[in-house]
């Protein structure tokens, strides 16, 4: 399994960036047509899904078969944790370009009552929480669809 560890993150990654800066500029351009509010979060989930369904994808083309559940979970909770570092930067580069200091994330966190570290490790948790049940549910769709090409093709050939 950890043979394919390098090529499982890197397919993921890039499903994951690209997808991400897609929605981003569908949601820019919806905006300005007043649809940008109700897409962004619908967006995200897109993202994991797309995102954990290229690695379910992968991986089953790898194993030749569909990912015992037990393996499912593991990998989809290793890609939940990339997906919120990847998010976290990505977040900062949106922080960096729009040039937001440090004293106006200081009393935002304020305002929600909590010092910066806790509301950083409080929006890490909820992250964290709500990617992992998207990225399994993307990653066993796009396995499963592996091991349905994978048993048809069996059927034809008599394999």
């Amino acid at each position: 399994m950890t043979s394919m560890l390098p090529g499982l993150i890197t397919r993921y990654v890039l499903v994951f960036v690209a997808a991400q800066l897609f929605i981003y500029l569908l949601v820019l351009v919806l905006d300005n047509f007043g649809w940008g509010d109700s897409l962004s979060s619908a967006g995200n989930v897109a993202v994991l899904m797309a995102a954990g369904s290229s690695a379910g994808t992968f991986v089953a083309q790898r194993l030749k078969a569909r990912p015992s559940w037990g393996l499912s979970l593991k990998l989809s909770a290793l890609l939940a944790v990339l997906a919120v570092l990847l998010g976290s930067l990505i977040l900062l580069a949106i922080i960096w370009v729009n040039g937001i200091t440090g004293a106006e994330l200081q009393l935002l966190a304020a305002q929600m009552g909590m010092t910066p570290v806790v509301a950083t490790l409080v929006l890490a948790a909820v992250s964290l929480a709500l990617s992992f049940p998207m990225t399994l549910a993307g990653f066993r769709i796009g396995a499963g669809q592996v091991a349905k090409q994978i048993e048809k093709q069996a059927k034809m050939t008599g394999i």
